[in-house]
């Protein structure tokens, strides 16, 4: 038996030139449903992650835990329903400032297909998930945004007409109001 379900989180640490052998989260982080997608906070301890756990809104949802000591993760927490909606949400990439959160969603008003959302931690609360818009939101699917740590470019794939087929890679100047 490798692993806790049907896809699992692992770490690994860097020493000197080297990585240390993957170790798995385990519980209570990995259960015997998904978790995949983690985004590691600057302060190297708070994780986001995607899971269908029980206990979420539906379908996919974005969850954080966080390190105790090494190796020890607290109980995985749900970013609530402002965030969380009966569909999917994905693809967590939390900025190097430690408050904007970008995710992928269906389930939140968008441009059809899934979309990009940012959302921003305040005194302990999340903001009502805000649309990239058009151009870099449209019908197709968009994914797997990341940021620089600048706050000024950005990366993500889509589906969209006039790329090479399937997912592809594309980058854009972010607008000022869409800076972390």
């Amino acid at each position: 038996d490798f692993g806790n379900g049907s896809c699992d989180l692992y770490w690994s640490k860097r020493i000197g030139e080297r990585w240390s052998r993957p170790r798995n989260f385990d519980a209570p982080v990995n259960t015997k449903s998904w978790e995949s997608q983690p985004s590691i906070a600057p302060d190297g301890k708070t994780i986001y992650f995607v899971s269908n756990r029980p206990g979420g809104f539906g379908g996919m949802d974005i969850w954080k835990t966080e390190m105790t000591e090494e190796g020890v993760f607290s109980v995985p927490v749900n970013l609530g329903e402002t965030i969380n909606t009966e569909y999917d949400e994905s693809a967590p990439f939390i900025h190097a400032n430690g408050r904007t959160l970008y995710f992928v969603s269906n389930g939140h008003p968008g441009m059809g297909g899934r979309d990009i959302f940012y959302t921003t931690l305040n005194n302990g609360e999340w903001s009502k998930p805000v649309n990239l818009g058009y151009p870099i939101n449209t019908s197709a699917d968009e994914i797997n945004l990341l940021i620089n740590a600048a706050g000024t470019t950005a990366y993500f794939s889509s589906d969209k007409d006039g790329g090479f087929g399937g997912q592809d890679l594309y980058y854009f100047t972010l607008d000022e109001s869409l800076r972390p």
